[in-house]
């Protein structure tokens, strides 16, 4: 660029040369080509500007007409770059639409999920009937101490049916005064069943009281096809006035065609429990050979599927309620023998491992 002032001719001829350079390079310049090119032309350094300034050294009488150009030039040059950017900004947002466009009638990507494991299934289900029949859940600590356990289920230590239970301790049992209960929290055992659950629904509730209790638990077992040291079980209990076994026998009996289709024969057998008086056994018809006797029902035609009774006065006086005002019947199932029923499954183990080749089987959506 000339330092020497310049004629108005020489200026016209710049000004030209600048806008010729601007149209042509322009249309094909990127973001950072126009970037540069807009320093190079308007920048305080830049052609144009400089051009501008050498207005001052014209002759009074050229300055208009080549002012104007001027002008005329330097609108058209921001003009051009400022199209030429929103083209660019235009064109960068209709890629980014179209790169990043979503098909929303595109099938979504495919989610494996887990699903319910079949102790739990039955355990709802179980949950559903029952519910019809009026009772609510009711649940308890899985580590009790020997009271809640035992005696307050009128199994007291030197009581025979002890020999029933093989408890799992978890702490070395202390000595307390026989009778009274201890709190939960200096509890010693695994809970060997889910009844001490019946003790603290009588204290907590008012009757009438239908509650189910359903939870894990746990005794020293060897683990075979039929034994495990964990297992679940699921109890209920009633209390009001007037109850009766009358009521339990109608009760099971609904509840067992309910379970396994409306055919399904049941009986009442005697039975023994320290916390209900009477006991009885509640059987059904062998669901594998309908009754005509199997190995898997020991050629009997019946399947005992749980225990029940009246709730003995002992326990009652032991849940806070008074025997010859209210009386109640309560019955217990173990959970993992009914699913292993439901499914036709022959060995425990099976719901205790981990195999997803055989878990995968329950799922519902299959």
């Amino acid at each position: 660029m000339a330092t020497e002032p310049m004629t108005a001719a020489d200026l016209r001829s710049a000004l030209e040369r600048v806008r010729a350079e601007v149209r042509q390079g322009v249309d094909r310049a990127n973001a950072a080509d126009l970037e540069a090119l807009r320093i190079r032309v308007l920048g305080r350094s830049g052609e144009l500007t400089v051009l501008l300034r050498q207005l001052g050294s014209l002759d009074a009488s050229e300055r208009p007409a080549i002012g104007a150009l001027a002008n005329e030039v330097r609108r058209e040059v921001e003009d051009a770059i400022a199209a030429r950017t929103a083209a660019l900004q235009s064109g960068d947002l209709e890629h980014r639409l179209t790169s990043e466009r979503i098909d929303l009638t595109a099938p979504g990507q495919p989610v494996r999920v887990g699903h319910l494991h079949p102790t739990l299934t039955v355990e709802r289900e179980l949950r559903e009937i029952l519910h019809g029949f009026g009772f609510e859940v009711f649940e308890g600590p899985e580590i009790e101490d020997d009271w809640w356990n035992f005696e307050a289920l009128n199994i007291p230590p030197d009581h025979p049916a002890r020999d029933l239970w093989d408890t799992l301790y978890v702490a070395e049992p202390g000595s307390w005064e026989a009778g009274a209960p201890r709190p939960a929290e200096d509890g010693t055992i695994l809970r060997t069943h889910t009844s001490p659950v019946q003790i603290r629904a009588m204290r907590a509730l008012t009757p009438p009281i239908r509650v189910i209790m359903p939870g894990r638990c746990f005794r020293y077992e060897a683990v075979d096809a039929s034994h495990s040291f964990e297992f679940f079980q699921v109890e209920g209990l009633v209390v009001d006035r007037d109850t009766s076994l009358a009521d339990l026998k109608g009760m099971l009996e609904e509840f067992a065609r309910a379970l396994y289709g409306d055919g399904t024969r049941t009986r009442f057998r005697p039975g023994y429990y320290p916390f209900t008086e009477p006991s009885v056994a509640f059987d059904i018809v062998c669901l594998v050979c309908g009754g005509s006797g199997c190995a898997a029902c020991r050629r009997s035609g019946w399947m005992t599927i749980l225990g029940a009774g009246m709730v003995h006065p002992t326990v009652l006086r032991n849940g806070g309620l008074d025997p010859d005002e209210y009386q109640g019947y309560a019955w217990g199932m173990g959970l993992d023998r009914i699913t292993l029923l439901r499914y036709g499954i022959t060995d425990l183990r099976l719901l205790m491992g981990a195999d997803l080749r055989f878990l995968s089987q329950f799922h519902e959506g299959r």
